[in-house]
């Protein structure tokens, strides 16, 4: 594969990636945050067992109702990122052109990005309150994309006290190599509880 034929992949993959971040695209993107989770927990799944549902929650799959959310960086949009990346891939005439320095992520430890999901449940916890929306029927997931940050993988979780109290039946978060139920009630989904308190590690990270 030549330079030309590098830079049409290249722009190949920037264009499927602002199409999967279309809103035509929204529920194909949270059935593929749980999907994440199922293949980290090593439960088996086909696109047949999901189903939409009444938002919240976003994905339902067997007795889970998953209401997904993306924790990214601050000011952070991956719509404008990747229309900004098309185009960049597009008009480059050599690969040389699309080199650009990025500075290494900081490592945060596990309290620092579990304390990332507050403003997103605390919002979410007001709203659905407010409409008179049951919170102890939903599986909470969150997708963290943080390109300037990433997870001290040696660093402990600590207890989820504040999202307990919330009410949520279930908490779970997936990052681009690794996933975590964080808590999960008596009424969860079985596949949650018995994966409750456990880092999974995937074998090839996958991001946005």
């Amino acid at each position: 594969m030549d330079d030309s034929d590098y830079l049409r992949l290249l722009t190949r993959q920037a264009e499927q990636a602002n199409d999967f971040l279309s809103n035509a695209r929204k529920w194909e993107r949270e059935r593929w945050v749980c999907q994440r989770l199922l293949t980290a927990l090593n439960l088996r799944h086909r696109l047949e067992e999901f189903s939409t549902g009444n938002e919240p929650p976003d994905v339902l799959f067997h007795d889970a109702s998953f209401e997904v959310f993306f924790v990214l960086d601050k000011g952070r949009r991956l719509n404008d990122e990747w229309k900004e990346e098309l185009q960049r891939r597009r008009s480059a005439l050599s690969l040389s052109q699309l080199l650009r320095r990025e500075p290494r992520p900081r490592r945060i430890p596990a309290s620092e990005l579990q304390a990332r999901l507050g403003p997103t449940l605390r919002k979410k916890a007001h709203n659905y309150l407010e409409r008179g929306l049951d919170l102890g029927e939903l599986d909470l997931l969150a997708y963290i994309s943080l390109k300037r940050e990433m997870l001290d993988l040696n660093s402990s979780f600590p207890p989820p006290s504040e999202y307990l109290r919330q009410g949520w039946r279930s908490l779970s978060l997936v990052g681009p190599n690794y996933a975590r139920v964080l808590f999960a009630h008596r009424d969860a989904p079985e596949f949650l509880r018995r994966n409750l308190g456990r880092t999974v590690l995937f074998d090839v990270g996958i991001s946005l």
